[in-house]
């Protein structure tokens, strides 16, 4: 996400398995284990549709314990998620497997999506000489 956000609400792992494949994990906030279908609070967050910035101030989609606490993927915390897995071959040509349902991740480490991209292209993230977390998120 980007620098200073509060909101994070998705996240990935990454990880090689002992025969080679290579799994990969994407990990959405479960809102709605907070957010009960066309509760109130459901039908005002279809009614704004988004959080949107502005210069100074943001109008949030949701109330700010669940869009920056309790629903937000910060790391080093237990969260619920939505998640889906696939393990794909080593050279990444087959689709091994698949699996989606609802998860526990413990999110190791909330990054920038510039800390992100220099982890990814073997270059140091943007914050001095901090070691990089492994690019993993946690598995369910």
């Amino acid at each position: 996400d980007p620098p200073g956000c509060q909101d994070i609400d998705d996240t990935m792992h990454a990880r090689e398995l002992p025969n080679g494949d290579i799994e990969i994990g994407v990990h959405i906030a479960d809102v709605t284990h907070f957010v009960p279908h066309n509760s109130p609070l459901d039908l005002e967050a279809q009614v704004r549709g988004t959080t949107f910035y502005l210069v100074d101030r943001r109008f949030d989609m949701l109330p700010s314990l669940l869009s920056s606490d309790l629903c937000s993927l910060h790391g080093s915390t237990d969260r619920l998620a939505v998640s889906t897995i696939w393990t794909f071959s080593r050279d990444f040509k087959e689709v091994k497997s698949f699996w989606y349902g609802r998860t526990v991740i413990h999110n190791c480490q909330a990054m920038t999506y510039g800390q992100a991209h220099n982890i990814i292209h073997d270059q140091p993230p943007d914050e001095g000489n901090k070691i990089p977390p492994p690019l993993t998120a946690g598995a369910p």
